[in-house]
């Protein structure tokens, strides 16, 4: 087992990403508020430039070259308020944990005007070599990653 250096890993946990998106028309729904299957792509947003911030700004796209994808292994959205067509809406993203096997991130998703807060998500990944369908060894792949 490899042991991740304890001053990445707390480094790590204490770094907080923000992004904005423009809820688009193809976005929303016919009541007129975002559908909520678009949330999983707000998420997912966060998670590339998370990753890209912590790294550098092309880390992902380096990462799906080298035959290292992400796949996710739980999801869990509660969704508290909505958002219309033309919002600014930020994607906040930290991890909340890391395991040998997998990495928790968070996601808190909010309208840029009234700071309220339309859905929380924790999204719980793994890391794996495409080519192989294998499990890379998540502390291991940070400790290189960052």
């Amino acid at each position: 087992m490899i042991k991740m250096e304890v001053g990445l890993l707390k480094e790590l946990l204490n770094v907080e990403d923000s992004l904005e998106i423009v809820v688009r028309f193809n976005d929303i729904n016919t009541m007129g508020t975002v559908h909520f299957k678009e949330f999983l792509d707000y998420f997912e947003d966060g998670f590339v430039s998370f990753m890209n911030n912590i790294q550098d700004p092309l880390a992902v796209k380096n990462a799906l070259k080298s035959g290292i994808v992400f796949p996710v292994k739980k999801l869990d959205i509660e969704y508290e308020s909505s958002a219309e067509f033309g919002d600014h809406i930020i994607v906040k993203t930290r991890i909340k944990s890391i395991e040998d096997d997998s990495i928790s991130f968070l996601h808190d998703i909010y309208r840029e005007s009234d700071n309220v807060l339309l859905a929380k998500v924790v999204c719980v990944r793994l890391v794996m070599e495409v080519d192989s369908k294998k499990l890379v060894n998540v502390k291991q792949f940070f400790s290189e990653f960052v």
